[in-house]
């Protein structure tokens, strides 16, 4: 590997992007002379590090051209443009000091209480939809734009930046993206992503290296490590087991219109679907009620309706209590089992 290739992968020192922004800024300060082109090309020269700087001093510039607020996520606002021509080299600086500075800023905690979703749009143009009690924290650097998963559920629809990679992080494994949308899913028990549209790479964590380790030494990489899906492909990952299967779409991210399709869900699964969207829960009193199959489309932290639709389907009665709706008896004969 080149040593360019190697500071690629490395943090962009902050004195350098500082030097960079104040190249950018006086060559947008008016016509630049042949003295400044020349002085800028002898800064590329003298360190393999600068050109990456250029480069992310230079997207910096065109998205302030928007002037959208200052911070690392927001709702869409309309866009407002501007000529920055009369801008002082110092200003113009500044300003790129600004935006640097909110790229690689803390990581920011993004969340939504049980029932409520959110989108939000990054600095970049991502669009992140926030299902119920999710909870993301959101880190952009020189190197990559960062999102972590700790817990619930998020589409996300990245905006293609070809030089910065999107990575998402959930558990123990990171989803990698490129003008992609893709929903994550994280509880205690599992991780799933399902691919939307576009092309998504799903590798455990530290495989990478692994991989570049077993490759150096002439080796195969570790088997297991690494999925590339395609639109429809759902992958799965329970304890030390992954189960790639094809999905309806539709069903992914019914979430998105305020809906739950089950087909043929077993009522267990159903219930805790039905949950995750109300702080009211649903409680199951018979076993027996737990193993029949539900299928049908819902309403999103309408607990109630729920119940009493399958209570009337399934021979079962409903009673409110203590904070919780409670499906009482057993299911009527004939009724298919969980398989």
């Amino acid at each position: 590997m080149s040593e360019r290739s190697e500071t690629r992968d490395r943090l962009i020192p902050p004195e350098r992007l500082a030097e960079a922004g104040v190249w950018i800024a006086r060559l947008h300060s008016g016509e630049p002379d042949k003295t400044a082109i020349a002085a800028v090309k002898q800064w590329l020269k003298a360190h393999p590090m600068n050109e990456r700087a250029l480069e992310l001093c230079t997207e910096m510039w065109e998205e302030s051209a928007n002037l959208r607020r200052v911070i690392p996520f927001e709702t869409e606002l309309p866009v407002v443009h501007r000529r920055y021509r009369g801008l002082s080299i110092a200003a113009a600086a500044s300003l790129l000091a600004i935006g640097i500075g909110l790229w690689l800023a803390p990581p920011t905690d993004v969340s939504t209480d049980v029932g409520e979703q959110r989108l939000i749009t990054l600095k970049d143009g991502t669009r992140v939809f926030l299902n119920t009690d999710t909870r993301v924290a959101v880190k952009y650097d020189a190197k990559a734009r960062f999102v972590e998963l700790k817990t619930g559920e998020a589409l996300f629809d990245v905006a293609k930046r070809p030089a910065w990679p999107f990575i998402v992080k959930a558990g123990d494994r990171e989803i990698r993206a490129l003008g992609t949308s893709f929903v994550v899913r994280r509880d205690e028990t599992q991780t799933a992503v399902t691919l939307v549209e576009g092309t998504v790479t799903v590798t455990a964590q530290g495989s990478a290296p692994r991989a570049r380790a077993a490759q150096a030494a002439g080796n195969e990489p570790p088997p297991g490590d690494d999925f590339t899906l395609t639109p429809g492909q759902k992958l799965t990952f329970m304890a030390n087991q992954a189960r790639l299967a094809t999905t309806s779409l539709d069903n992914a991210i019914a979430w998105r219109r305020g809906q739950i399709i089950l087909d043929d869900t077993p009522m267990s699964g159903a219930v805790s679907e039905l949950n995750r969207y109300s702080k009211v829960k649903l409680v199951i009193e018979s076993p027996d009620t737990r193993t029949i199959r539900v299928t049908g489309l819902f309403q999103t932290g309408d607990s109630l309706s729920f119940a009493h639709a399958v209570a009337q389907t399934y021979g079962l009665t409903v009673e409110e209590r203590d904070g919780a709706i409670v499906l009482r008896g057993a299911p009527a004969p004939g009724l298919p089992a969980a398989r």
